[in-house]
């Protein structure tokens, strides 16, 4: 591992964890806003993100992401224009604008997997539609029959709010506890399966245990600093398609994505967007919520 590959590393792991990875940690960012345990989080995502990747690589003989790079071989020469990519991911999820990060990342490195990357997440795309607007469709005056009074005038756009704000407790939140802390956990290792390509496209497809390390301490650094600001900027955006602190939508949120995720563990290992996975589940929760009347 060079150093230009380790600080590609770097990069990546900020750029896909405050983008991609916000769309499953944000709904349980926001749930926990008022609990000020930014602590107890930060070690909870952390504890899933150590177990899920040393499973992968002990399974995998030294695979960090398994085995969702098979068919993508690491360039032989590694230049600073490499990395072009990564800042431009960077420099967008600063801006606050939600990307696929496969996309982005992964075709950067094999152009030619983009048709199968887009078949994949196409049929993702539909099912997360479809069962979230059936779940919606069928549960939506339970799930979201009284939303909060609204923050500001309608077609406002979502800014990024303060990270620490008073320590209120949501009406409803308490008998949603475990589900809050369950659910994410689910999901947020399922990501990981899936995505943990992204992150690790940049580097050598077996690490020794040192190298593993590393990468681990960057990680949980990444994650650490995404506790701290509360999302960042991507999270004004996901506050302004889901009441996220309502306990029972981002609970819901997050057991449908995580169950989507679940539905293509198995089958090839080839890579796809969980952006469009969450932008489909996303839709399908309009759409069930506007059949019953209550779309936003």
């Amino acid at each position: 591992m060079s150093p230009l590959q380790l600080a590609a590393f770097g990069l990546a792991s900020l750029a896909v964890m405050g983008n991609d990875a916000l769309q499953t940690l944000g709904p349980f960012l926001a749930s926990q806003r008022w609990r000020r345990n930014r602590l107890a989080q930060g070690c909870f995502l952390g504890g899933v993100l150590c177990a899920v990747l040393l499973l992968s690589w002990k399974a995998g003989s030294g695979d960090p992401a398994w085995g969702r790079l098979e068919s993508f071989p690491l360039p032989t020469i590694w230049r600073w224009i490499d990395l072009l990519p990564l800042l431009t991911l960077l420099g967008l999820t600063r801006l606050g604008l939600p990307v696929s990060t496969s996309f982005l990342v992964l075709t950067s490195v094999a152009p030619m997997q983009l048709g199968g990357m887009l078949r994949k997440s196409l049929a993702g795309y539909g099912l997360a539609f479809l069962l979230a607007a059936l779940v919606y469709g069928l549960l939506a005056h339970w799930l979201e029959g009284n939303p909060p009074a609204p923050g500001g005038p309608p077609g406002a756009e979502p800014t990024y709010q303060d990270p620490h704000p008073p320590a209120v407790q949501p009406a409803g939140a308490m008998p949603w506890a475990a589900l809050q802390w369950l659910a994410p956990a689910g999901l947020w290792s399922q990501w990981l399966v899936q995505d943990l390509a992204n992150l690790y496209v940049v580097l050598p497809r077996r690490l020794s245990l040192a190298e593993l390390v590393v990468t681990l301490i960057v990680l949980c650094g990444s994650v650490a600093l995404l506790v701290c600001l509360g999302g960042g900027p991507i999270q004004g955006r996901l506050r302004s398609k889901c009441r996220m602190e309502d306990p029972r939508s981002t609970t819901v949120v997050s057991l449908l994505y995580g169950l989507v995720l679940l539905a293509f563990l198995g089958g090839d290992r080839l890579p796809l967007s969980t952006s469009w996975l969450f932008l489909g589940l996303l839709a399908g929760r309009e759409g069930g919520l506007g059949c019953r009347g209550l779309g936003r």
